[in-house]
């Protein structure tokens, strides 16, 4: 309440915006000793890493695909989301493809629960 000198701010909106700058390429190339295995960095069954997906009606963003058919999920912020079992792309739909910003709208908390 520093900024505010006292008074409660009003806001415009009820939600807040969060954005996540992803980096354009995928830097390793190769894994191993001697990097003898090429790692995949273009899609695997559609998918590519930093895509937008539902699952289980929540979206999340691909965090790390396996060729198997498995992928690690995260949320917005770049938090790992531990699901048991292991989704897999089948269950998994597309929402939009990965671009250079992450976004997500969540609501705004009210003014009373943010005061300390």
């Amino acid at each position: 309440m520093v900024a505010t000198r006292g008074k409660h701010p009003t806001f415009q909106t009820n939600t807040k915006l969060h954005k996540c700058c992803i980096p354009d390429g995928d830097y390793q190339q190769t894994k191993g000793r001697h990097s003898q295995q090429r790692i995949v960095t273009g899609k695997i069954q559609g998918f590519r890493k930093f895509d937008k997906v539902r699952y289980q009606g929540q979206e999340y963003f691909i965090k790390g695909r396996m060729s198997t058919g498995y992928a690690i999920l995260m949320d917005v912020k770049g938090n790992k989301i531990d699901l048991k079992p292991i989704p897999k792309f089948e269950q998994m739909k597309r929402v939009s493809a990965r671009s250079s910003w992450n976004m997500s709208q969540q609501p705004m908390p009210s003014i009373s629960s943010c005061i300390i």
